[in-house]
């Protein structure tokens, strides 16, 4: 669960940082944020239902990661009126903390988005001269260094059962993951600092220059859109096997192979494809 302290922070600094454009066309978002989000959340819940029989089809939930294109299209609708707000980055970090006193914020990815607000936040204030600062000032080894005790540390948090790992989720509230007030305060700020350091350490080991995997960074929506689908049908066949180091190197490697292959031009074709007819009513 280590990767969870930061992958979706710095996902969603990428995002803010992305959103320079506070201007656009509201319809814009909804064509691509809003649309793929409903889509998606109904072939989900089908495929759920043919898998568990449950008649259940609540578009106010996010099935599985969905709730990001959700919070993604809030944060993007709301950013020109956000910006207007005075001191509105320091408030966003006080209402994360606030928002874990609400109980069942997962309706409309409510608590997520208020939980990473801040950080898409951030990625909007912050331009290529600041991120060149920050990446001039880092040592790549003190960075590797300072995962490694990272990792170290969420081992023993992890092995000691210190803290629920569904806390990192930003769904839950504190009460639902059985602590007080003061303690989910205290941790919600403890994993603010360690999400935004051990960003700042990933992208001090992150090459500057073109990668044999750039290309890929190019067709991120597709794989985000269609992993969940694949990702569920390899844990489905996993339990199936008795090699333990087997599934453990088919864990490692196979979200490798699930972002290459759902990367590949013919998984673009098939996204546009499925919503370019419901786009289309759209003008």
């Amino acid at each position: 669960m280590f990767i969870y302290i930061f992958h979706m922070p710095l996902f969603i600094f990428i995002s803010g940082f992305l959103s320079k454009n506070i201007n656009k066309s509201k319809k814009v978002y909804l064509k691509t944020l809003l649309i793929p989000y409903i889509v998606l959340n109904v072939i989900w819940y089908t495929l759920a239902y043919i898998y568990t029989g449950q008649n259940s089809f609540p578009l106010l939930y996010p099935g599985w990661t969905l709730w990001f294109l959700l919070s993604l299209f809030f944060w993007r609708i709301s950013l020109k009126y956000l910006v207007k707000i005075k001191y509105i980055l320091p408030i966003s970090f006080a209402l994360g903390l606030v928002v874990g006193l609400i109980s069942n914020g997962s309706i409309l990815s409510f608590s997520r988005t208020i939980v990473f607000l801040p950080f898409f936040l951030l990625g909007y204030y912050t331009d290529m001269e600041k991120l060149k600062k920050v990446d001039d000032k880092v040592n790549i080894w003190i960075a590797i260094l300072g995962l490694t005790i990272f990792v170290a540390i969420a081992l023993f948090i992890a092995e000691n059962k210190i803290l629920d790992y569904k806390f990192l989720y930003g769904s839950y509230s504190y009460t639902e993951l059985g602590l007080s007030i003061w303690q989910g305060v205290l941790y919600r700020i403890m994993l603010y600092l360690s999400s935004i350091i051990l960003s700042i350490f990933v992208c001090a080991i992150t090459p500057n220059k073109k990668t044999f995997y750039s290309e890929m960074g190019r067709s991120t929506m597709y794989v985000y859109a269609f992993h969940i689908y694949v990702v569920i049908l390899v844990f489905y066949f996993i339990p199936t096997w008795d090699k333990h180091i087997l599934t453990n190197w088919v864990i490692i490697i196979s979200p490798l192979f699930i972002t290459y292959i759902l990367s590949l031009k013919i998984f673009g074709k098939i996204y546009n494809g499925l919503f370019k007819p419901i786009l289309k009513l759209i003008k």
